[in-house]
């Protein structure tokens, strides 16, 4: 099923990210949406790769080294506030940098994989929604760019 979603994603030019979600019964983590996409073997199928998923769940440096070119096809860069993970939700996310999740070599791994696409910052923290787009974008992008300096010193 998921070769025929990329034979329909194809024809329109477009390509389907699987996104693993922590609450999900069926794509929690990143190794079983991997199996998913690889058993797709389609170009227009990969993975959604959201670090606050990754690092809220069952994620671990060493799972990122399964990761071949192509299989990740965009990040959302977010952190992972200290806090025990069953008090997590969509609204504990925090900016890159600002809560516990090893970012910097998450980044560096995701790279050694090939990956050299976008990172979008995805947050839904009131405080964050009350913020003017303007100010909330100069933040996030503060960060990330500090962040992307530490884990790729030139």
């Amino acid at each position: 099923r998921s070769r025929r979603v990329g034979d329909v994603a194809a024809r329109a030019g477009l390509t389907v990210m699987v996104e693993f979600v922590r609450s999900s019964a069926f794509l929690h983590d990143l190794p079983t949406t991997l199996r998913l996409v690889r058993r797709a073997a389609h170009p227009n199928v990969a993975v959604l790769f959201d670090c606050y998923h990754f690092w809220s769940t069952t994620g671990a440096l060493s799972q990122l080294a399964d990761l071949r070119p192509g299989d990740v096809r965009h990040v959302h860069l977010q952190d992972v506030p200290d806090m025990p993970r069953a008090q997590l939700d969509g609204s504990t996310r925090v900016m890159p940098g600002d809560g516990i999740a090893p970012l910097e070599a998450t980044l560096t791994a995701l790279s050694a994989s090939g990956y050299d696409g976008a990172l979008s910052v995805e947050l839904f923290h009131p405080r964050f929604v009350a913020m003017g787009p303007y100010e909330l974008a100069r933040e996030a992008r503060r960060k990330g760019e500090a962040l992307i300096a530490r884990a790729f010193p030139a």
